[in-house]
C-alpha cells in the first residue's frame, strides 16, 4: 500500500487566521463603503432641504416687493412657483406658472421623496389636471404664507428633514432624530 505524503508548503491550504484576516479586512471596506453611500444621501437630502427653504424665502420677498401672489404647487416628481394673474373681462382670476430659471418648474431628485401637509391636511401628489390648477401653498404680498410642513426622505424611509412654514412667513428647515 502507498501513502500519500503531502510535502512542502504548497499542499497545504489556508489557515483559519488568514482567512479570518481576509474576511476581517472585506468587511472593514465593504463599511466604510455602505457609511460613504449613507453619507451623501444624508447630504443630498439636507441640501435639497435647506435649498427649498431658501426658494419659498426668496419667493416671499419677491411677492412683498412686486405685488404678486405667488404659489408654490408640488406634483409627484416636481414642483414649481406660479403667480396669480388678476381677473381680466369678467375672467375669474388665474395661476399662471412661472418660466424664469429661478422659479420655473424643478425636478426632486430620484431618490427623495416629498410629503406635503398643508394645515394640518396631507397632500397628495400628482400630476393630473386638477393637481395643476391651483398651488398647494400661497404666498401674500403681506408675507403671509399658507402654513405647511414639507417631509423630505429617501423614498421608502422615514423623512429626514422638514421644511416648516408658518402663517407669519417664517420658513426653516431641521432634521428629524
Amino acid at each position: 500500500m502507498r501513502q500519500l505524503t503531502r510535502s512542502g508548503r504548497s499542499a497545504r491550504g489556508f489557515t483559519l487566521i488568514e482567512l479570518l484576516v481576509v474576511i476581517f479586512i472585506i468587511s472593514i471596506v465593504t463599511s466604510v463603503a455602505l457609511l460613504s453611500i449613507s453619507h451623501n444621501s444624508n447630504k443630498q437630502l439636507e441640501s435639497f432641504a435647506k435649498e427649498l427653504t431658501q426658494m419659498v424665502t426668496l419667493a416671499e420677498e419677491q411677492a412683498m416687493l412686486s405685488p404678486n401672489v405667488l404659489g408654490l404647487a408640488f406634483e409627484q416628481r416636481t414642483f414649481y412657483f406660479a403667480s396669480l394673474q388678476p381677473a381680466v373681462n369678467n375672467k375669474k382670476k388665474t395661476w399662471i406658472r412661472l418660466q424664469d430659471s429661478l422659479f420655473g418648474k424643478r425636478v426632486i431628485p430620484d431618490p427623495i421623496q416629498v410629503d406635503v401637509v398643508v394645515d394640518g391636511v396631507r397632500i397628495g401628489l400628482s400630476d393630473s389636471a386638477e393637481n395643476k390648477k391651483n398651488p398647494q401653498i400661497v404666498i401674500s404680498t403681506n408675507g403671509d404664507i399658507t402654513p405647511f410642513k414639507i417631509y423630505i426622505g429617501k423614498r421608502g424611509d422615514k423623512p429626514r428633514y422638514v421644511v416648516t412654514g408658518d402663517a407669519d412667513g417664517t420658513v426653516v428647515s431641521k432634521a428629524l432624530s
